[in-house]
C-alpha cells in the first residue's frame, strides 16, 4: 500500500501526515527544534509505524518550508529515515494561486497553500486565518486572487518574548499555558491574567483583522481557520468560522497532485 508523506515545516512546529488511499493518517506535530534529532525523528516514525505504514511503501516526501533554516534537516529526514525522494512546494512544483502583492515572493508558500485549500473547501471569496507562530489573516477574492494579508504575533512568539524579556514571569506563564484555552472571566493572579490576556488578545486580534479583510472584499466572506492554536482560540472569537487543522497539508497535497497531472 503506497503512500505519500507531507510535512509543513514551520518556524516553531513541524506538522506532518501521510496521505493513504484518499485519507490522512498518522498526523503528528513536533517542535521544529527537535527535527533531525532522535527526540524529534522517533515520534514521527512511531506514528507511521502505529498506522501500519511501511517506509518501503513511501512514494515521496512533499514539503512546505516556512523555516528555511530547517530545510536541510527536513530533507535529510525524508532521504535517510523514509528513504524517499523529496519535492518542495514553490521550488519543485508550483502553487497555482494568483496574488496582486507588490512583490509576490514575500508571501510565504504556506499562505498560498492555505488559500488553495480554502477555495476548495469554502469557495471564493473567503478569509483564511492561521493561528501559528504568527497569526496571519488573508483575503481571497471572487477571482481567487490572494489580495491582502496581515501578520501579527502568534502564541509561540508571545511566549518566547515574555520568557526572554520578562524572565520573572516564566513560572506564571507556564501555569497560564497549562490552563490555556479555559481563560478565566477575570485575571485575579498573574497566571490568570496572562491566560486571559493571551487568549482574548489573540481572539480579538483575529476578529479585527477578519473584519478588515472582509471590508477589503466588500462582502462578509466565509472564514476558515487553521494552525496549531486554532482549536484553542477560535471558540473565544466573536466571528463565526470553520476550522480545519489539515488546511495547509491539504493545500500542499492539492498543489503537488496538480503538478503530477500536468
Amino acid at each position: 500500500m503506497s503512500w505519500v508523506w507531507y510535512a509543513d515545516v514551520g518556524n516553531c512546529t513541524v506538522h506532518t501526515a501521510a496521505w493513504v488511499e484518499s485519507q490522512w493518517q498518522a498526523p503528528m506535530r513536533v517542535s521544529v527544534d527537535l527535527l533531525g534529532s532522535a527526540a524529534g525523528n522517533q515520534p514521527l516514525l512511531t506514528s507511521l509505524e502505529e498506522a501500519g505504514l511501511k517506509v518501503a511503501d513511501c512514494e515521496e516526501a512533499v514539503l512546505c518550508i516556512s523555516s528555511p533554516a530547517r530545510r536541510g534537516l527536513a530533507e535529510r529526514f525524508a532521504l535517510t529515515q523514509l528513504e524517499t525522494d523529496v519535492a518542495v512546494a514553490g521550488d519543485d512544483f508550483p502553487v497555482r494561486v494568483k496574488t496582486d502583492y507588490c512583490d509576490p515572493t514575500q508571501i510565504g508558500v504556506d499562505r498560498l497553500l492555505n488559500a488553495l485549500a480554502a477555495i476548495q473547501k469554502v469557495g471564493k471569496p473567503c478569509v483564511v486565518v492561521d493561528f501559528g507562530s504568527c497569526l496571519t489573516c488573508d483575503a481571497v477574492t471572487r477571482e481567487g486572487v490572494l489580495t491582502a494579508g496581515a501578520i501579527a504575533p502568534g502564541l509561540p512568539i508571545m511566549q518566547h518574548a515574555l520568557t526572554d524579556r520578562i524572565p520573572h514571569l516564566q513560572e506564571a506563564l507556564q501555569e497560564a499555558l497549562e490552563q490555556f484555552g479555559s481563560a478565566p472571566p477575570a485575571g485575579r493572579s498573574t497566571a490568570e491574567g496572562l491566560s486571559l490576556g493571551l487568549v482574548q488578545g489573540l481572539a480579538g486580534t483575529a476578529d479585527r483583522l477578519i473584519r478588515i479583510m472582509q471590508d477589503r472584499l466588500s462582502v462578509a466572506a466565509p472564514v476558515i481557520a487553521t494552525g496549531g492554536d486554532a482549536a484553542t482560540i477560535v471558540p473565544h472569537c466573536q466571528t463565526e468560522m470553520a476550522t480545519d487543522e489539515m488546511l495547509t497539508l491539504n493545500g500542499l497535497r492539492l498543489a503537488y497532485e496538480a503538478s503530477q497531472n500536468h
